[in-house]
């Protein structure tokens, strides 16, 4: 599991410091800091962050903030987050142009930056039609946003992306499922039914009202049980009958002559 990666975009060097400081604390892992538009560019390629956070004006740059957003849209699609220092209906004027309208003003406290990033990529996979997950009711709340071979998860304010081909299995508890890798487990409120929709991969399939298991690490599997790779051994997951035929089709095997 790995902490969002954003790329900042902030020519002046006090203000990117104390970004990257803050971001970081709050479980942001920089994928790269440029102060211009062609290292931006150049950092984009390399690193292929997330999500970007962008100044409007960037002095000595060949593009400005907005131009900038959109040359990266076209390279690749991403979140994207303007900083800015102009009032709303400057910034509105000046972002017609712009794949993305989320904004926050350099001035506002770090817990509106934390929140105005949630909302740029809760906006991005909402346009790809992946609906975020519905926040938990207790413990402060976390959304689901899915992309093809990954997803974030958002608990308070830090987001954690998990890597599909990470997973071993998931486990429905209740109202909240826990999704479990070689490194570690994750849990957060959401049902098993609404996991799959929302992350539909072909190497995950369910075994059982409450179990489905990645199929990429399936070892054996024999009446009620599914052997997964886990660690240094295997984990034995069940396998209901109810689930049984819609999981054996979806695994690859050799039929006899």
């Amino acid at each position: 599991m790995q902490p969002v990666r954003l790329l900042l975009v902030e020519d002046d060097l006090f203000i990117a410091d104390n970004l990257k400081e803050e971001l970081e604390q709050y479980g942001y892992r920089i994928a790269g800091h440029a102060t211009d538009s062609d290292q931006a560019l150049a950092l984009f390629r390399k690193e292929q962050p997330d999500i970007a956070l962008l100044d409007i004006e960037l002095k000595g740059s060949p593009l400005d903030g907005i131009e900038l957003s959109i040359a990266l849209n076209q390279i690749s699609p991403l979140p994207i987050l303007f900083l800015t220092s102009y009032t709303r209906r400057e910034f509105l004027e000046r972002a017609k142009r712009a794949p993305a309208m989320y904004y926050v003003l350099k001035s506002a406290p770090i817990e509106q930056l934390l929140i105005n990033l949630d909302m740029a990529l809760a906006g991005f996979y909402s346009s790809q039609n992946i609906a975020p997950a519905p926040p938990a009711a207790v413990g402060g709340g976390c959304a689901l946003y899915a992309d093809k071979d990954f997803f974030f998860v958002r608990q308070g304010y830090r987001h954690v992306r998990v890597e599909v081909a990470d997973i071993r299995w998931i486990e429905a508890k209740e109202h909240a499922v826990k999704i479990v890798t070689d490194a570690k487990a994750i849990a957060f409120s959401i049902r098993l039914k609404s996991f799959l929709e929302q992350v539909p991969h072909p190497s995950l399939l369910r075994t059982h009202r409450s179990w489905a298991v990645n199929t990429r690490h399936v070892v054996a599997y024999h009446r009620g049980r599914v052997m997964v790779r886990y660690r240094e051994g295997t984990q034995e997951i069940p396998l209901s009958d109810k689930w049984r035929e819609p999981f054996l089709s979806g695994l690859p095997n050799l039929r006899a002559d």
